[in-house]
């Protein structure tokens, strides 16, 4: 008798255990999909850019940069906003956000680039 109540509360805190582990994991799913992850925020605005859907392009990088300002993926973020007004001809933006790059990441590679960039701009807006 003592046996097989001692059976039965293992039992029971088992199927406890992996009910609860079950529920949390849900509710960690749903978290998941909610707020999405500055992985997939920049995969899919790469996607974006790709198409040419620079607006959704920038909606999501800007996004990534609020929720994630610590993502190793800001800086890159922040570049392709740059390049995104660019790409539209939208040259004052443009400017802008390259200084804020180069202000904000000095030492990033694409620095030399964004200085390229200023430049042209630069070149083909002054008359």
């Amino acid at each position: 008798m003592i046996r097989r109540t001692i059976a039965l509360r293992v039992i029971t805190s088992g199927l406890l255990c992996i009910l609860l582990g079950l529920a949390d994991a849900q509710v960690s799913g749903r978290k998941a999909t909610t707020k999405q992850s500055d992985v997939v925020l920049f995969e899919q605005a790469q996607t974006a850019l790709i198409r040419s859907n620079f607006a959704d392009a920038r909606t999501l990088l800007t996004n990534l940069i609020d929720s994630y300002p610590d993502s190793a993926y800001v800086a890159s973020a922040k570049f392709f906003i740059a390049d995104s007004w660019y790409s539209e001809h939208e040259f004052k933006q443009a400017e802008l956000e390259y200084r804020d790059f180069i202000t904000f990441f000095p030492n990033r590679p694409e620095v030399a680039e964004a200085q390229s960039r200023l430049k042209s701009i630069h070149r083909n807006t002054s008359f």
